[in-house]
């Protein structure tokens, strides 16, 4: 018997009963395939789909805030650079008010040291010249001692003395 279907059987002319079974177990194989194999299939590709969507949405998304993050961190940076630049300039503006105030500080110092000294010297000068008037008055006074004793010995010197002096007070 299997040599009378393998006689028959011709792949240029085939046989309807060939084609039907052929189209037959194509249609049952294909609604198999569609129910168990197909759809999962299909889900799985719709999932994965979605999960590369979802990865580039993420990405960009990601992207979009390293982009607000690097341009936060520039501001940042320019604002840190303004402060830094600010900053010194303050700095060296105190310093320059601190020098300033330091030198004026100093020569008013310097100012009220030689005015104290000059105050000194003179008050110094004022009592070496009293000093040196009671000593030039007291040398006076003896020499002028000494003198009217010498020229004074005798009463009519004395007389004469004494009626000089009454007549320059007059």
């Amino acid at each position: 018997m299997t040599t009378l279907f393998l006689a028959d059987f011709s792949v240029i002319k085939p046989d309807f009963g060939l084609i039907f079974w052929t189209v037959v177990i194509f249609l049952v194989l294909y609604a198999i395939l569609g129910k168990l194999a197909w759809k999962p299939i299909q889900k799985a590709l719709r999932r994965r789909d979605e999960e590369i969507q979802t990865s580039i949405d993420e990405a960009k998304r990601a992207r979009a805030e390293m982009q607000a993050q690097a341009d936060e961190n520039q501001r940042l940076i320019i604002e840190a650079r303004e402060e830094r630049t600010r900053i010194i300039t303050e700095a060296e503006k105190q310093s320059k008010e601190m020098i300033a105030a330091a030198k004026n500080e100093a020569r008013e110092a310097a100012q009220k040291v030689a005015s104290d000294a000059r105050r000194d010297i003179e008050n110094m000068r004022k009592a070496a010249m009293v000093d040196l008037k009671k000593e030039v008055g007291s040398m006076a006074i003896e020499i002028a001692e000494k003198i009217l004793q010498k020229d004074l010995k005798s009463d009519a010197n004395q007389e004469a003395f004494v009626r000089e002096l009454v007549r320059d007070l007059n």
